[in-house]
């Protein structure tokens, strides 16, 4: 998904306001970046907590009328397709949604889309930021401050990849030259005059002046003259004993925990779902394919051994600020399923029992 896309860059916008602001009250760092993630899942969460509402209803409601949902079934035992056209009748009468209980999950999918590009954009931003730092002199304050507990580098991602702790060379120029047009990133246009001369002398771009004055274009060598002058402009970084270890090109940026976290979180949370439905479904037909409860279920399974896997994934490859959100976005909601289980539904839960024993 693109980060030029409305929604994407208004999530950038939204999240890079409100880590400035945090900035501003306390001093800068890598748990600053963390908490501004966490508040804003967290508002996040509140709004869509409603939708996790109403589609945990949905699929009480489901369970409710397996007992005439069963009659439906011997009645027409032999006619599959009149069963069917029964089944989503009574369902409509019933106010019931088929993919009612999926309802998570499908807002899910997008939120993780979106967010994996807004996180992206951030991270990206912050890399042309950290270029104007160094030329300033303050790299390595800079770099320092985007330290948090066993993540050397929190704008890039948690894992075991040698070099991965600063963008290289060739990441830059694919990032920026090849994914994106330079020039459409938000940071560069309130910048251009600082970055446009830096990345001319770094050979990223050429330059020419006319009567619109001057104007920079990519190189058009691939990139390589770039490589050899960015790898020096940021040695003062990757050579700096004391930051990193002087071991640049062999580091790794963590140990992949969060990643394990996020697929771990991901799949508890789904469980915990997964489980307390079953408790509802244990005394109807939730094995036959024919039962659309049943689909509702199966469908359900799949995504929770699904999710978990992109998960996991994602947070290994990319940044570990998407890495966070994903965490965070997972223990609010099982701590939200656990609160909503020993009130809104447990009452519900209960008189749905009663009506599958009748």
């Amino acid at each position: 998904m693109s980060s030029h896309i409305f929604i994407v860059r208004w999530l950038y916008i939204a999240m890079d306001w409100v880590y400035r602001q945090m900035c501003t009250l306390f001093t800068t760092g890598g748990w600053v970046v963390v908490l501004t993630i966490f508040l804003f899942t967290l508002a996040i969460k509140l709004l869509t907590v409603f939708s996790d509402i109403k589609s945990r209803k949905s699929s009480m409601q489901m369970q409710s009328i397996q007992p005439d949902l069963e009659k439906i079934k011997k009645k027409y035992a032999n006619d599959p397709q009149k069963l069917s056209v029964e089944q989503r009748k009574l369902m409509r009468e019933r106010g019931v949604s088929t993919f009612g209980g999926c309802l998570p999950m499908l807002i899910m999918m997008p939120l993780l889309f979106m967010f994996f590009a807004a996180f992206r954009a951030w991270s990206n931003q912050q890399a042309l930021d950290l270029m104007l730092k160094i030329q300033a002199g303050q790299g390595v304050e800079t770099f320092q401050s985007y330290r948090f507990l066993w993540i050397t580098n929190i704008w890039r991602p948690d894992n075991l990849a040698a070099g991965g702790t600063m963008m290289s060379g060739t990441e830059f120029w694919n990032t920026f030259a090849l994914q994106n047009n330079i020039t459409d990133f938000i940071f560069y246009k309130n910048n251009e005059a600082e970055l446009g001369k830096l990345l001319y002398e770094l050979h990223f771009f050429t330059r020419t002046v006319g009567e619109n004055g001057v104007q920079y274009v990519l190189a058009n060598d691939g990139g390589a003259a770039f490589r050899v002058a960015y790898e020096s402009f940021v040695s003062g970084i990757t050579g700096n004993a004391k930051l990193i270890g002087g071991a640049y090109e062999q580091m790794s940026n963590g140990f992949a925990i969060l990643p394990i976290l996020a697929g771990a979180t991901t799949f508890l949370s789904s469980w915990i779902m997964q489980r307390t439905q079953k408790k509802t479904m244990a005394q109807s037909s939730a094995d036959d394919k024919n039962n659309p409860a049943a689909q509702t279920q199966s469908m359900n399974k799949i995504m929770m051994f699904l999710m978990p896997a992109m998960s996991i994934f994602f947070c290994y490859r990319y940044d570990s600020t998407f890495a966070f959100y994903w965490i965070f976005s997972n223990v609010i909601s099982l701590a939200t399923t656990l609160i909503l289980n020993a009130t809104v539904f447990k009452k519900m839960q209960k008189e749905t029992l009663e009506v599958i024993k009748k």
